[in-house]
């Protein structure tokens, strides 16, 4: 859901019970809080249906397919890099660690353990459970975006739209990565600034823009259709993209198949 005016636009959250038609509210939240207090247990639930392995439990039906792209990203660049850097913007309660290790009790490619985790989420929250409840793991968290140099880049859905409001900082960012996995909604002319139903800002990039700040030698970038995501409006289009050094692109999509 798109707001389109900017002004007057907050998170909110109820709770309470229904008695008929009339309807008692126990509580509310405004602001961070709504967005905290609705959205920790929701992250909670897919790591405990990833730990105990129920994932017809996880939220969005299409978690495992994005984590095994994760999963053959990693695998892939293991063959140039002993130390693996993974950076997600989005990264919530950084449920991806639970989701690789689920993968790996089957295949076994990764040492978990090993990897290098970098998250930026805006929660506060997000960031102090994440820390939790992953004892053993190699975890820096920023609430802002932050210049790394990774391995593998992943953001999906709207995290990516609420991080960056300008195409250098975003194409810079995929720069600096060997490939970088994301789902984005780009402006097919100028960017464009709005809100959406949890009341955060975000902005769509130019498309234009990014593909000229993206075109370097060496570098491939792959733009498909997103078939979850559907866009009527004609300012926007929606790609699922990969973007990274040719060679690791290429053996990605070779090791994605046998996933």
């Amino acid at each position: 859901m798109l707001i389109n005016k900017m002004e007057d636009v907050k998170s909110y959250l109820e709770f309470g019970y229904k008695k008929g038609e009339e309807k008692v509210i126990y509580d509310s939240k405004e602001e961070q809080d709504a967005y905290d207090f609705f959205m920790v247990p929701r992250y909670l639930k897919d790591i405990i249906s990833y730990r105990t392995g129920k994932i017809e439990n996880v939220h969005h039906k299409d978690d495992l397919t994005d984590n095994k792209k994760k999963y053959a990203a990693l695998t892939t660049c293991k063959r140039f890099s002993e130390n693996l850097v993974f950076y997600e913007v989005g990264s919530s309660l950084m449920g991806v660690i639970d989701s690789l290790e689920y993968i790996n009790r089957q295949t076994g490619k990764l040492d978990i353990k090993k990897i290098q985790f970098i998250g930026v989420d805006n929660s506060k929250m997000m960031n102090h459970v994440a820390k939790y409840i992953h004892h053993g793991y190699d975890i820096k968290l920023y609430e802002g975006k932050t210049k790394i140099e990774c391995d593998v880049f992943f953001a999906k859905g709207v995290s990516i739209l609420y991080a960056f409001e300008n195409e250098e900082i975003f194409c810079s960012t995929l720069l600096d990565s060997k490939i970088s996995i994301f789902d984005y909604t780009f402006s097919t002319k100028d960017k464009l600034n709005e809100f959406v139903g949890t009341g955060k800002k975000v902005t769509f990039l130019s498309l234009d823009k990014c593909r000229e700040l993206l075109d370097k030698e060496g570098k491939i970038l792959i733009l498909e259709p997103s078939q979850r995501i559907k866009n009527d409006d004609e300012k926007k289009v929606t790609y699922e993209c990969i973007f990274g050094d040719k060679e690791i692109v290429s053996l990605y999509l070779e090791e994605l198949k046998k996933s």
